[in-house]
């Protein structure tokens, strides 16, 4: 006879537990947002903060694109498709930018000026795309990514961003680290009412002195 009471007081007493937070939460206001219409649950202090190399939506920094197509070759979905153009034998359009790897986990993006290779007890100046210089001490630089030559002109280079499956591998065989996941709250919301806007067009034709000729032969 204890037995059975002793179970009934469980079992109410279990109930109650599990709905002490739904107790809690008859008295607060709603939480439901609106989304994409409203956004303050940016503001909250419940989201926490996105960590650095968090994959979110690909972005291609197109000026230091070369064209090799690795990152369309690696694709397991197929959801990048890149067009270009070889210039005639010899020619080159511009080399791309360095990437300068910090031991803290950042970056900067520019040209080094001098040699690539950091030597001891040295420092590195880099030239941005602002044209702002920076001086780095070499004991706080991992590694710098190498220039490469542009020799292609880029035609399409489209990302569609609905077929992604976010594995990152794109990113770690581009040769100039200009293919990236961004890592911030823009990574994050870019959702679309129609898939047509999930579809990135990165190339720029007008980047370009001159317009593709038909006499550049088409890259395999």
């Amino acid at each position: 006879m204890n037995q059975y009471f002793f179970n009934i007081y469980k079992a109410l007493y279990t109930v109650l537990i599990g709905m002490r937070i739904t107790f809690k939460q008859m008295f607060h206001h709603a939480v439901t947002h609106q989304y994409p219409y409203e956004r303050p649950f940016e503001k909250k202090r419940n989201v926490r903060e996105i960590p650095k190399g968090y994959r979110g939506q690909l972005f291609n920094r197109i000026e230091d694109c070369i064209g090799c197509k690795k990152c369309e070759m690696i694709c397991p979905v197929d959801c990048i498709s890149i067009t270009t153009q070889k210039l005639p034998k010899g020619e080159r359009l511009w080399d791309s930018m360095n990437v300068v790897h910090l031991k803290d986990n950042t970056e900067v993006i520019g040209v080094v000026e001098g040699e690539e290779k950091v030597a001891e007890n040295t420092t590195v100046t880099v030239k941005t795309p602002d044209d702002e210089t920076q001086t780095i001490l070499s004991d706080n630089i991992a590694r710098i990514v190498e220039r490469k030559p542009v020799i292609f002109y880029l035609d399409k280079f489209d990302i569609d961003m609905s077929l992604c499956m976010y594995c990152g591998l794109c990113t770690e065989v581009c040769p100039t680290e200009c293919l990236i996941m961004i890592d911030d709250m823009k990574g994050i919301e870019y959702s679309t009412f129609d898939r047509m806007d999930l579809v990135f067009p990165f190339a720029k034709s007008e980047m370009y002195d001159k317009e593709p000729t038909s006499e550049a032969n088409a890259a395999d």
